[in-house]
């Protein structure tokens, strides 16, 4: 990169940097039949039914990168070993060992010397999380088993790929995102599904492009240079992945994080919410294309009357076909909304820019100011961020948007962290749901909460989706 160039990325970063993150100012949340729309359950019946009848092409988008050590935090503790052997956490893991779809016959020998008092809890804690034990705490989310099926050993990973085949359609492909170091072992675990299931899948693989990783910078704003004179870079989070989407040939995609994912024996309400969103995009799209061909603001706003895919000051447009038309060619994302159960946090909101206009938005609490005005607002949140989301990438004429127009750049997230035992600040881009998607047409509807299964901690497999079915 010349010199000029890179000089003005740092320069820029830094002014970002030293601006802080953001914020976006939240006018309400979007509430169940206000921003958020629900579907009866005829209507249900109704989508399912045009989904079966449509011959279609999916893309599953499975963010996959993550680590799972986040999984294991309360396993590698450094307090005593008499203190670890009393805590309730871990002796609620070990206790429960035998549920988890990991435990085979190693761990069940262990496992025994365990309850007879003949190894401790560190040592048991060890052969499963550990480098010389089965590495679970250094290998990537999706890869680490989540479920027994069938006596088979299933991880995220291949558990996306079988629930994707339950949608009844064998045009179904699988993008998932994950980090370079770790191609081979998703392609064994690929393998070891083909050969376990004896059939075929249409999968492939990328990585965050590493020309979006941030600069880092010191406490002084200077950046972070290593030994080698090269400068210190982050990845600029998963806002990024937005590129990989961009890159796709599909014009539907089905978009779920490689966490979110029920047993089989749990998964039918997911697999008929998959059906009932793809049906909805479908619909959607059909009456926004009559719009595009036959502009009118009547039937603009007739039609958000049933979806409320706009806000007021959205359809206060001119009626005429360039205006509609603006408005209405965009990529198109239906999202599917679970409630919080009382807990503030991301989720849906009406925001205001700083020209006034009003839009429905992803937003998290991070992006939100800590005036009490602000946060009263935040508190009346009802709905997390999207569960499921499916997309059309493509404009009326089978043509894909280029979804970085639809960005908006100033949504970035500042991060610090620490290195080296210093602390370091760097850019998040916009958020992959977040602004990276602040453009786009967006219909929220809420569906179940059974379809939010998240495995944030090891314990959370313990929980009855994550369980066969006696």
């Amino acid at each position: 990169m010349p010199t000029a160039d890179l000089n003005h990325q740092i320069d820029s970063q830094k002014n970002q940097i030293q601006s802080g993150s953001p914020k976006i100012e939240i006018i309400a949340p979007c509430i169940l039949h206000d921003g958020i729309i629900a579907i009866g359950a005829q209507e249900k019946v109704n989508l399912i039914e045009l989904f079966d009848s449509k011959e279609k092409e999916l893309m599953f988008f499975i963010p996959a990168s993550g680590s799972g050590s986040r999984m294991f935090d309360f396993l590698t503790s450094s307090v005593s070993d008499e203190i670890f052997e009393k805590d309730i956490k871990v002796l609620n893991f070990l206790n429960e060992l035998e549920h988890f779809a990991f435990y085979d016959d190693q761990i069940s020998e262990a496992h025994s010397h365990w309850k007879n008092g003949d190894l401790s809890s560190r040592k048991l804690v060890n052969l499963i999380i550990a480098a010389e034990g089965k590495g679970f705490s250094k290998s990537p989310k999706g890869l680490i088993p989540f479920h027994q099926v069938d006596g088979k050993t299933l991880n995220g990973f291949q558990e996306h790929i079988v629930q994707g085949l339950m949608l009844g359609t064998d045009n179904v492909q699988y993008h998932f995102t994950i980090q370079e170091s770790f191609m081979d072992d998703f392609l064994s675990s690929l393998d070891e599904l083909k050969k376990s299931y004896n059939q075929d899948y249409r999968v492939d693989f990328s990585f965050q492009n590493s020309l979006t990783d941030s600069f880092t910078f010191d406490d002084a704003l200077k950046p972070v240079q290593l030994k080698n004179g090269q400068f210190l870079k982050r990845p600029a989070g998963h806002g990024a992945l937005i590129e990989n989407l961009n890159d796709l040939e599909q014009q539907i995609v089905l978009i779920k994080n490689i966490d979110n994912i029920q047993h089989p024996d749990s998964s039918q309400s997911s697999i008929e919410v998959w059906k009932t969103l793809c049906g909805l995009l479908m619909k959607v799209k059909s009456e926004l294309h009559s719009l595009y061909n036959d502009p009118s603001l009547e039937g603009l706003l007739d039609f958000n009357t049933e979806y409320q895919l706009y806000t007021s000051v959205q359809l206060n447009i001119n009626d005429d076909s360039e205006s509609i038309r603006n408005l209405i060619n965009r990529p198109l994302r239906i999202c599917g909304m679970v409630q919080n159960e009382g807990k503030a946090g991301g989720g849906p909101f009406f925001v205001k820019d700083k020209e006034g206009s009003i839009t429905k938005q992803i937003i998290e609490a991070v992006q939100i100011s800590k005036e009490d005005t602000q946060q009263n607002i935040l508190t009346e949140s009802t709905h997390f961020n999207p569960v499921m989301m499916v997309l059309d990438l493509c404009d009326f004429d089978g043509n894909k948007h280029d979804l970085k127009q639809y960005r908006n750049d100033d949504c970035y997230f500042v991060v610090n962290k620490m290195y080296e035992g210093a602390e370091i600040s760097f850019l998040e881009l916009p958020g992959l749901w977040n602004g990276a998607m602040y453009n786009w047409n967006t219909l929220f509807v809420e569906v179940p909460i059974e379809t939010f299964t998240p495995v944030k901690t090891v314990l959370d497999l313990l929980d009855s989706k994550h369980q066969p079915i006696n």
